[in-house]
């Protein structure tokens, strides 16, 4: 099995020949070559399926200029298509899905959980409004703290388990986990994000206590939408956890992790 990265949550794992692809989402800088982008964006159109964690338009703003007019299925829950069709996705794309479902997608087994976003604490709140980014470009936060209201979530992020080829994937849509859901514990790999709280480390460790994986690799721990996001510090994080007999490693941009 495959497995890369394309900043922020966007994930694409690939078996026999068959890619699966989460949250694609071509981002929001400051600075972007259009050139960068259409390269970004012809790599996402490669996908077969589209799954989504949540709604925030971290994770979805893009399908609808990505996919519109292509056959692609996009897999989500009700908030997320209601708001993909609003901008312009077409019913026929999107299949509404559940916690609590399992489903086949070419290899691909995926079990779907409830998860739960992380909360946007006082510490990671402070750090955005005194970034020197945020004091050159208000207005910008200010457009992003409006795209991110038109964008819900409304309590439905998901958690995904994937299988195939023997292994097991599971991929988190958020710092979260739910408190009356049951996981699989002792997947080959958590797909973990590491963004959305001051201090991130310490929000996951209980997460990572919680499902005992056996590998761990990090997302959404890049500066896409500046000055709302921020680029998070990886590598202590990464080396304690190894340190500890739990392999982890801050995913490249671009780079294909085989497992």
């Amino acid at each position: 099995m495959k497995l890369s990265w394309y900043g922020t949550a966007s994930v694409m794992l690939e078996s026999d020949g068959y890619r699966l692809l989460f949250d694609p989402f071509l981002g929001i800088p400051i600075e972007d070559s259009l050139c960068r982008r259409k390269l970004r964006a012809v790599k996402l159109r490669t996908a077969d399926a589209v799954l989504v964690t949540h709604g925030h338009f971290d994770h979805i703003l893009d399908i609808p200029r990505l996919y519109k007019g292509s056959d692609i299925k996009v897999y989500a829950t009700k908030t997320p298509c209601r708001t993909l069709i609003a901008h312009g996705l077409p019913k026929e794309n999107l299949t509404l899905i559940s916690p609590g479902v399992s489903f086949k997608l070419g290899n691909f087994t995926i079990h779907v959980y409830q998860g739960r976003h992380c909360r946007f604490d006082l510490g990671v709140m402070m750090k955005t409004i005194f970034k020197k980014e945020t004091l050159l470009h208000t207005k910008r936060l200010y457009e992003l703290i409006k795209l991110n209201r038109r964008f819900e979530e409304n309590g439905e992020t998901l958690f995904y388990e994937i299988e195939a080829e023997g292994k097991r994937i599971q991929l988190m849509g958020s710092m979260g986990t739910d408190i009356d859901t049951l996981y699989p514990t002792g997947a080959d790999v958590l797909i973990l994000p590491f963004q959305g709280t001051g201090d991130p480390a310490r929000t996951v460790r209980p997460i990572i206590e919680k499902l005992q994986p056996k590998s761990i690799c990090l997302d959404h721990y890049d500066d896409t939408f500046p000055p709302m996001s921020s680029q998070i510090g990886t590598e202590i994080f990464s080396y304690r956890q190894t340190q500890s007999g739990i392999p982890t490693v801050a995913m490249k941009f671009g780079k294909v992790y085989e497992f």
